[in-house]
């Protein structure tokens, strides 16, 4: 069940969610600009209900064993038109163990936010397209990473919240821990 209004801020409306995505978009460097591409990530971060982790999904861990969550690659480029990641979450699909989503864009790159063209990213309904929630990561000032939103568990259906407090402070170091394997054996951390 979602708990947002349509601009995004908490309220009244609710809504069943039984698949949600989190797309990720970002713009070239501009023409002729002779820097290092930017290169963002999505991950989505699975735990149980004392917040240990379950499992990851990022650009070098494609899915999930059942296949729950799917990332749809790495993009190294910007160069998409609409999202250059995305991560489908299929709810009902999820572990019982499972009492946490979390969702999280980080710099693979290096490249602050605030110098990456266009990036921004969305939470919406799969099913409707509708967007629940949109963060313009343009806007984060020197930041390389960033916590973007939680769906909680409870009894019959998902809370969605840009409140990222339900992910314990410890997750940045496991997440930092990760090394991603890129094609070409360019291994680099995901956070």
């Amino acid at each position: 069940m979602q708990h947002v209004d349509d601009a995004g801020a908490p309220g009244l409306a609710r809504v069943v969610l039984k698949e949600v995505v989190l797309g990720l978009h970002w713009d070239p460097p501009a023409e002729g600009a002779r820097a290092q591409p930017p290169d963002l990530d999505a991950l989505c971060v699975l735990l149980d209900a004392q917040g240990e982790l379950v499992d990851l999904v990022h650009p070098g861990r494609l899915r999930t064993a059942n296949d729950s969550v799917i990332h749809t690659g790495d993009a190294l480029t910007g160069a998409s038109l609409w999202d250059d990641e995305r991560i489908f979450v299929f709810l009902d699909a999820l572990p019982a163990s499972v009492c946490t989503v979390a969702f999280f864009v980080v710099s693979a790159s290096g490249h602050p936010f605030h110098d990456v063209r266009g990036a921004w990213c969305h939470l919406s309904d799969h099913a409707s397209g509708r967007e629940w929630l949109r963060k313009d990561l343009t806007l984060l000032e020197g930041r390389l990473g960033e916590a973007v939103c939680t769906l909680r568990r409870n009894q019959t259906d998902w809370t969605v919240s840009s409140d990222t407090c339900a992910v314990p402070m410890g997750l940045a170091a496991e997440l930092g821990a990760i090394q991603v394997r890129r094609p070409g054996g360019d291994d680099r951390n995901a956070a």
